[in-house]
């Protein structure tokens, strides 16, 4: 999944995510090999003030319209936590809602049920906004993050689900970087595999701080090396669907990978 940001102010872009280049930069990531993008145009850095609704639609559609004008069959994805935007993305080409609000919104699975069985729902987990994502508070997960996250995970699709959307449109990110330590983060990355039995699972680590930390990198432009590790080892644990920057680069990484397991049967 290759990652769009439209908000003019990426973390890992800055002003290169402006809206009105959405359209070459996805391009560029279909080029590089993406199955499916992520379009977003409300940040979700910590810290980060949030944006209206009507905002994140001006940014969004003439990309979304676009790109599904040009691309029929491709998969797009909107990074959204509300329900209006949701609604608006689906009638205009959106296939999957990437819900960074872990369906916080009351209307959000109304939404995904009035788009029919064709629509997703991407549950990433976050206990958080943007702006209070840092709180230590939000940061207490006892002492097993991984079994804390799949709880909260499953609770939020049983609120979904009661609402009219079934299991096979809900996915499942345990949201590392939202609201979680840098240990955390890794512990959640180290045991990936144990997410694999709630279904479809995507996870998204591409050039985020818990990495430049550990690698002393500030700028996340230059968090190529440490993302390539923890994107091969979450590939390596079955993870199906990688969120990234680098599609190109991870491309080449995962083939090279399997070339040389090849030879280790």
């Amino acid at each position: 999944m290759g990652i769009v940001n439209l908000t003019g102010d990426s973390f890992s872009e800055g002003a290169g995510s402006a809206p009105e280049t959405g359209l070459t930069r996805a391009e560029k990531l279909l080029l590089d090999g993406a199955d499916l993008l992520d379009l977003g145009a409300e940040s979700t850095r910590p810290g980060c003030a949030p944006v209206s609704e009507a905002e994140e639609l001006r940014r969004l559609l003439p990309t979304l319209q676009e790109l599904r004008q040009r691309h029929p069959d491709l998969v797009l994805s909107v990074d959204t936590r509300h329900s209006s935007v949701a609604r608006a993305v689906l009638k205009n080409g959106a296939d999957i809602i990437n819900d960074v609000g872990m369906a916080r919104d009351p209307g959000m699975a109304q939404a995904i049920a009035e788009a029919g069985t064709g629509a997703v729902l991407l549950l990433c987990h976050s206990r958080a906004n943007p702006e209070t994502m840092t709180d230590p508070r939000f940061m207490d997960y006892g002492p097993d993050v991984v079994r804390t996250v799949s709880a909260e995970l499953h609770q939020a699709a049983e609120q979904v689900m009661r609402a009219g959307v079934s299991p096979e449109q809900i996915w499942y990110d345990p949201g590392c970087g939202f609201a979680k330590t840098a240990e955390q983060n890794w512990e959640l990355i180290a045991r990936a595999k144990e997410f694999a039995s709630m279904g479809r699972v995507l996870y998204g680590v591409s050039r985020k701080s818990f990495i430049g930390k550990e690698t002393g990198e500030f700028d996340p432009q230059h968090r190529l090396g440490g993302t390539l590790a923890a994107e091969l080892e979450l590939v390596r644990q079955g993870v199906e669907l990688i969120r990234t920057h680098d599609v190109r680069e991870l491309r080449h990484a995962i083939t090279v990978a399997r070339r040389i397991q090849e030879f280790g049967k």
